[in-house]
């Protein structure tokens, strides 16, 4: 097998690594991590919500509840001093608004945790595509932008 052919296969390897492998993890770690800042400004809202409520002395209100397909209904809170939160897995649990503010805290910081992961995995990534790029633009002997 000659040089040149033997460097076109290495090349399209390297490509096929880089476009079946490379870049859909890319794809896929970026949408995790745009998951969990969509959850992080959900929390963040909450926080700000019944930050303030406090603030106002908010005990009661009349709001507008989504019922789905952007149906929407008036609703009476007699008392806003207890909300339930989401938790997760479709569990809601009643918190005062501090223990709310508290659980807050904790999963504020535990999702600021995951994109830092996933941001480091996103980098990762990118550094491996850019490393495999380097390799074939050796192979082609291509000068260095």
């Amino acid at each position: 097998m000659d040089d040149s052919r033997f460097r076109q296969e290495k090349v399209q390897k390297f490509e096929e690594f880089v476009d079946r492998r490379l870049k859909p993890d890319l794809v896929q770690a970026v949408a995790q991590r745009d998951k969990v800042l969509q959850q992080q400004k959900v929390f963040q809202d909450l926080r700000t919500n019944i930050e303030n409520l406090e603030k106002n002395g908010v005990t009661s209100l009349r709001t507008m509840v989504n019922l789905g397909s952007e149906v929407y209904m008036q609703a009476d809170v007699p008392d806003t001093r207890h909300i339930f939160v989401d938790i997760g897995l479709g569990f809601h649990v009643e918190f005062t608004w501090s223990e709310a503010l508290d659980f807050i805290s904790v999963r504020e910081a535990r999702l600021a945790r995951q994109i830092d992961e996933h941001t480091h995995l996103i980098a990762n990534i990118k550094a491996q595509i850019k490393l495999v790029s380097e390799g074939i633009r050796e192979l082609l002997q291509i000068p260095a932008e």
